[in-house]
């Protein structure tokens, strides 16, 4: 199938603090891709299991404000907070159209995050 189609909205942070308790608080509502320290930088990577943009926008927004006021601090000190939204590319239809909503927008403003958009090639010969 050669068809373009969103996929995902992955969370990407970077602190200069451990990032391991807001995985572990976050548990089983996120699968973690990534969660490490480089050179002092961490880093976290994550997606929820919901497959539509605003619910998954929601579920972060729900993980996000349910914190405690030390994972809350853990969370605002870090110095990237990316939802990037994922696309996968295709030759069909002609023109794929995806909409946010104000209102999940302003959820990740609410969170201090950005916005980031990923199109990932189609492999098709």
């Amino acid at each position: 199938m050669n068809e373009s189609s969103f996929l995902n909205i992955d969370l990407d942070l970077e602190s200069e603090h451990d990032l391991r308790p807001l995985a572990q608080a976050w548990g089983d509502d996120v699968c973690v891709f990534r969660l490490d320290n480089d050179d002092g930088v961490w880093r976290g990577s994550f997606e929820t299991m919901e497959e539509d943009a605003e619910q998954i926008i929601d579920k972060y927004h729900q993980l996000v404000t349910k914190l405690s006021p030390p994972l809350r601090a853990l969370w605002d000190s870090a110095h990237q907070r990316v939802f990037d939204i994922g696309f996968q590319s295709g030759a069909e239809p002609r023109l794929y159209r995806s909409v946010l909503s104000a209102q999940a927008i302003s959820k990740i403003e609410e969170m201090g995050g950005s916005i980031a958009v990923s199109i990932y090639a189609n492999n098709d010969n």
